[in-house]
Order: structure tokens, then sequence, then C-alpha cells
């Protein structure tokens, strides 16, 4: 069976692209057959004449790759068109690919959950790829519900101030790793759309209007059911503001009850991952629970000291390094997961990690 992970950074500079990369060159070695697609692309570094982004992964003979048309002819390595798929980008229809010799590769893939899933199905059922990272970031993270786990790639460059970038880690850390609905639960709300109301003798006793809870009018609706009802799901959006309201209208209310949003994402989504977890431990701190339908662990957590300094007197940037060592144990006593600074340890942790479930 296929391990699929989504390696997804913070911010630009956090050491993801090195973390992919590491991990790569050393299942290589065990040739193993390694499928890569990603989330859109990261449009940072873009080719002045082509306009198309810079390749950045040197990929091996053999390797699968689903990209965008007007990607292959960007980077040096040769390949065999294997599929064309229907799914289009702004950079072309997805192409599914085996690198023939090796070089760099571009990779732009679809920008759906649903795109990706159908990448996913081909890479491991069609073309038996036994691991596939996924290439995304923190912006543009919502397909990744299809992989099985992410690697977090944080650091420096999201924020210089090391007990505040451990802080959001860890709440980072706490949202994507809620506990999961039973399978009974997950099977009576997986194909709703809209916010519902449950009660566990009865099923759903009222569908809301919309998917997010975002606006007021929802929040008062809950309310108005709290006392007969055991679980709110929310399918969509929850945002960090609307979970304040509940809180603060709901209060003891929520004793015994169950909050149940789709996915991790949804909630990350809707705002500051520190505040969210503060009003999830208020939600606790009353008696109810907070589950997901489809849990999206963070497997791992990669960490990079460095971070690009700006010098005003010469209006340019230099390399600038936090304390290595205070960001990767503070980091490391903050979460129970693996954590890893690849330039200074290599990816050894990692390798173990993902080669136990391939």
């Amino acid at each position: 069976m296929a391990f699929i992970i989504g390696a997804a950074g913070t911010a630009k500079n956090t050491g993801k692209t090195t973390t992919t990369s590491a991990i790569l060159d050393e299942l290589y070695r065990d040739n193993i057959l390694i499928g890569l697609t990603s989330i859109g692309y990261d449009g940072e570094e873009v080719d002045n004449i082509t306009g198309l982004p810079k390749p950045r992964l040197l990929l091996k003979k053999g390797s699968i790759v689903a990209t965008a048309k007007k990607c292959l002819a960007a980077g040096s390595a040769r390949y065999e068109i294997l599929e064309s798929t229907d799914i289009m980008t702004p950079l072309g229809r997805i192409m599914v690919i085996k690198i023939t010799e090796d070089g760099l590769v571009v990779i732009a893939g679809p920008n759906k959950s649903s795109e990706l899933r159908y990448i996913l199905n081909t890479l491991t059922q069609k073309r038996n790829c036994k691991f596939i990272i996924v290439d995304g970031a923190l912006n543009r993270i919502a397909p990744m519900v299809e992989t099985d786990g992410i690697i977090l790639a944080t650091g420096a460059a999201r924020n210089t101030n090391i007990e505040e970038l451990v802080r959001e880690t860890r709440a980072f850390y706490e949202l994507f790793n809620l506990p999961e609905v039973s399978s009974e639960e997950k099977k009576n709300l997986h194909e709703q759309t809209k916010i519902c109301l449950v009660q566990q003798d009865k099923g759903i006793i009222k569908t809301l209007e919309y998917g997010s809870l975002i606006d007021k009018k929802s929040a008062d609706q809950i309310k108005q059911h709290i006392e007969e009802i055991n679980t709110v799901y929310i399918p969509a959006l929850l945002s960090e503001n609307m979970l304040r309201e509940l809180n603060h209208n709901i209060g003891g209310l929520w004793q015994n009850k169950m909050l149940v949003v789709r996915d991790p994402i949804k909630i990350v989504a809707g705002g500051n991952p520190e505040n969210i977890i503060n009003e999830i431990n208020t939600l606790l701190f009353f008696g109810g629970k907070v589950k997901v339908l489809k849990k999206l662990p963070i497997l791992a957590i990669s960490v990079n000291p460095f971070y690009p300094r700006y010098r005003f007197e010469k209006n340019n940037y230099e390399a600038g390094f936090v304390n290595a060592e205070e960001l990767f144990i503070k980091m490391k006593n903050a979460v129970p997961i693996p954590v890893v600074d690849v330039k200074r340890q290599g990816v050894n942790v990692l390798l173990s990690l993902i080669k136990a479930h391939i």
C-alpha cells in the first residue's frame, strides 16, 4: 500500500524544498518507486524570459510525476508521457510522466481536492508508486486532506522570535491532530454539505443555509437548538470569531455536546491557530468535544534557523540565522512528534517514519 505525505511550508525559505530533496535522495538509494505532484506551484522563482517557475527538484530515472504541460520544457530531465489528463491549470493540462534521464523538474499540479484525488489514484493504482510526495504550502493546503499526513516545514523565515514560532507550531500540531469521529458518525455526516444539527436518536433535525460558520445568523441558530441536539457538524470553514461567539453564547450548554468539522484545514483556515486553540480549550472546559470527520496529522516538523535579513543601508538581503540549537530543542520539547533540522542532522528520523509505512 502506498504512503502519501504532503510537504507544506509555513512561509517561503522555511526549508521545505531542502527537506523534500533530502528525503528523495535517500529513498532513491533503496530503489523505491516514487511519485510526485504538487498543489499548484510556488511562483516566486520565475524565469524572466519564459515566465515559468524555475526547476528546484532533481529527480532520478523512474520517478513518476504529475505536472502541468507548460512546465515540461522548463526542466532538464528527460521524460516519457504516460497520460494526458483532463485536469486543466493556468500552466496547461496536467500530464503524468516517467523520468527517463535524471534532471531538474518543475512540478505544478492540480488545485482542487477532487483533482488531486484523481492524480493520487493514478500514481498508486495505475503506476504502482509506493511513496508519494505532494508539494504544498500553508496558504494552499486545502487539497492536502487527500494525503496520509504532512511534514510541516517552519523556521525563522516565518518568525524570528523562537518562543512565538514554537507556540504557533504547537497550535498547528494540536489542530491538525484533532481526534476523528467514529466510523458510525462519519457514515452519517460525510455527504452533508451544509451545517447540520444532529440529535443522537433522531439524526439530523435541522440543516442550516450555509456550509461555513462565518456569520452570526448561523451561530444564533445553533444556540437556539443546542439543548435538543448532541452534535454540530460544520462541513466547511469554521471562523475563529464565530467559534468565540458560540462559546460566549452557549457556555456550559456545551456539556456532553460535540462540535465536528470536516477536516483540520477547515479550522486552520479560520483564523489565528493559537486563538482557535484557546477557543477549543474553552469549549472543552465547558464539557464539550471537538472532532474532525477526517484527520490530517502532522507527522513531523522540520525547522530551519535561516531567514533573509534586510539590510537598509544597502537595500538588499543577507543570510540571517536564529540560534539553531535553541530553535531545535524548544520545538522538540513542544511537540510529541519527530522534529528535525535537515541541514544539521539529516533526514534519518523522517526516513524511519516513512519506511515504517511503505
